[in-house]
């Protein structure tokens, strides 16, 4: 049965998966086609919503920024991609005539992973035709017999064996005839077979060149470093990318509570204010509105600490959840505040005749 992620459990598994961390293949860019196709899907089908749109952009942006500063997904994820990149690296392969000898799991990586550099046949050979027309066809390629391997060499420019057999199935004196049937055309063969499926002590014609398991078992241990270096960057940028996500949605749970108390703050100053008018005289406008500034600020500096305390505590959303309660009682427990007709709150009503405070009594200590 499919897995079902929750929460924050949920953001994580999205997150790695478009960093390319959490798929079959490690560091495969197809994923990251799919994540935006499902976004494309779900906002056609207006199911996206306020909180899942952006979650989706976040994954797709995260997923594209790993590529990007990581050599994840350009490092080579298997055996077969290394010989492909290899083989490509001394051989251009757009245009060429691929071989493939063999169609088993290798076989397979080998033939998807020479789609991308788009040659111009393919041609794959394993001991029954049902085998090799099972992986060809679906890639538009052809399909033969192991009977086909010399005129399908004397045909290819290059050639990758993967074939599971005791013995060479390509000796010296073979390649000898096919190099002479090409008319000293260069041929490459690749061969990931162990053991050797080209006979390793023979002597390659000239125009014959090689690359053998042990060339791309000492390139695998090269790469296996580097990839190791990236999955650990794209590993904290996911962290990093995380940690982002939930300061968002901490911010986008608490927000309705800090614009209630951001509210209640400017409706206390506005009616401060219509007190403090009548009490000032005659005022000029630019007079007037530097104290409607002061009384902003005032009131902006004194919530800027509460606010950052209440995201702080909105870490544990048991503990936003008790404070939205707490705020709601209160509210609706308020006292109505005097109005500009009775003047200022009582403890501000014992003062002087200006309306001036008294001062607090004296405190005599010992």
């Amino acid at each position: 049965s499919p897995a079902i992620w929750l929460g924050r459990a949920a953001v994580v598994h999205l997150f790695r998966v478009a960093a390319g961390l959490d798929s079959t293949a490690v560091g495969e860019a197809e994923i990251l086609g799919q994540v935006r196709d499902a976004l494309a899907i779900a906002r056609e089908a207006g199911t996206l919503g306020p909180v899942l749109g952006p979650l989706l952009e976040r994954a797709l942006a995260l997923g594209r920024a790993v590529r990007a500063q990581t050599e994840l997904g350009r490092l080579p994820i298997s055996l077969a991609t290394l010989a492909v990149q290899e083989a490509q690296r001394r051989i251009p392969l757009e245009g060429k005539r691929i071989l493939i000898a063999g169609a088993g799991t290798m076989g397979a990586q080998i033939a998807h992973a020479i789609l991308r550099y788009r040659p111009v046949r393919i041609r794959v050979l394993s001991r029954t035709l049902e085998r090799a027309r099972a992986l060809a066809e679906p890639i538009g390629g052809e399909a033969g017999t192991l009977t086909d391997l010399a005129p399908g060499l004397v045909q290819a420019d290059v050639a990758f064996f993967a074939l599971a057999a005791p013995q060479p199935v390509l000796s010296a004196p073979d390649l000898q005839v096919i190099a002479a049937a090409r008319g000293g055309a260069p041929l490459w063969l690749v061969d990931l077979g162990a053991p050797p499926n080209v006979d390793p002590n023979g002597v390659l014609p000239p125009a014959i060149h090689r690359i053998c398991l042990e060339d791309l078992q000492a390139l695998s241990a090269q790469h296996r470093e580097r990839m190791a270096e990236a999955i650990a960057r794209a590993e904290g940028m996911v962290r990093e990318a995380v940690e982002e996500w939930e300061r968002w949605w901490r911010d986008r749970q608490v927000g309705p509570l800090i614009a209630q108390m951001q509210q209640h703050a400017d409706a206390l100053r506005r009616q401060e204010l219509e007190w403090l008018w009548p009490k000032l005289g005659e005022l000029t406008p630019p007079q007037r509105a530097r104290i409607e500034q002061f009384a902003h600020r005032l009131v902006q500096k004194l919530l800027h600490v509460q606010i950052a305390g209440l995201k702080e505590m909105a870490r544990d959303p048991h503990v936003l959840q008790r404070l939205q309660t707490l705020w709601d009682q209160k509210e609706s427990a308020r006292v109505e505040i005097p109005s500009t007709a009775s003047g200022p709150p009582e403890i501000f009503n014992h003062g002087a005749s200006d309306g001036s405070p008294t001062p607090l009594p004296h405190r005599h200590t010992r």
